[in-house]
């Protein structure tokens, strides 16, 4: 709906029919600016030209140099010089001398390190063999009761030896088995009555001495043969004396295991009740 009168509704939709012709031409400079745009753009575009081709094309660091002019000096008198190579350094070696000075160093220093690497290995040496002692009298007592018969520890100074042997079970009946006291075997190294578990030679332990002290005090008595028997029950018996009789054992008995250049001392108790334990 038309919300203008009737009477002027026309002369509003008939006013862009009568605008005057020159408000509608353009401007005379707007058609003028064109050349100096296209003219600043040729020149832009030659700039950029030039400004690729330069990076294009390098002159090479080792390529001739350009002649000068008549005015200047000849070729004669350019100077050539090859241009330095980035990372790479000067290699050097060692030289005979140095190379003598840094082997009778390491000969030095072996030498004065030696004596302590060869005592610190035969206190290795002793520590493993006062270990291996602990656990003979460990096992004989051990193989006693769970076998249930007894076992015989014998040490000889003379052989320089340990020796395991456990008393033999003999079956009453069917079904039944009669296990051996300490007292029982007549003969511990026959047999018949006997068999062996193990041995243990200290001969070739060198630079070091073992010997085995009896409980008397203070400080206890060197024997040169010592059998020292566990029971089925858990019971220690001694004898210094091969053909003696069995006493049960009242004190600890002492194993030293010591190392002759270095004076390193270690001790394996055998208390009553037959555990074996590794002085300190």
């Amino acid at each position: 709906m038309n919300t203008f009168p009737a009477g002027i509704a026309w002369p509003v939709r008939l006013a862009p029919f009568f605008i005057a012709p020159q408000s509608l031409a353009p401007d005379a400079r707007f058609f003028e600016r064109f050349p100096m745009k296209f003219h600043n753009l040729a020149r832009i575009r030659q700039g950029m030209r030039l400004a690729f081709a330069r990076h294009s094309v390098r002159s090479s660091s080792c390529s001739r140099p350009a002649l000068r002019g008549p005015d200047g000096p000849g070729p004669s008198s350019l100077t050539w010089r090859a241009a330095p190579r980035r990372g790479r350094r000067r290699a050097r070696g060692f030289t005979l001398p140095e190379l003598l000075a840094v082997v009778v160093l390491i000969g030095i220093l072996a030498a004065a390190a030696s004596p302590s690497f060869v005592n610190g290995m035969r206190d290795r040496r002793v520590n493993r063999t006062a270990m291996e002692i602990s656990g003979i009298y460990r096992l004989a007592r051990h193989q006693a009761m769970g076998r249930g018969t007894a076992v015989l520890v014998r040490w000889s100074a003379s052989a320089r030896e340990f020796e395991v042997r456990q008393a033999r079970i003999e079956g009453i009946a069917a079904g039944s088995m009669l296990s051996k006291s300490c007292l029982s075997v007549a003969d511990w190294m026959n047999p018949a009555e006997t068999e062996l578990v193990t041995r243990f030679n200290v001969t070739d332990l060198e630079l070091a001495s073992v010997e085995l002290r009896d409980p008397t005090p203070p400080d206890g008595v060197v024997s040169d043969d010592a059998d020292v028997c566990f029971t089925a029950r858990g019971r220690t018996f001694v004898r210094y004396n091969f053909a003696a009789g069995f006493t049960p054992l009242l004190g600890a008995i002492r194993v030293n295991v010591t190392n002759t250049r270095t004076g390193l001392l270690r001790s394996v108790f055998v208390p009553p009740n037959g555990v074996a334990r590794l002085g300190l």
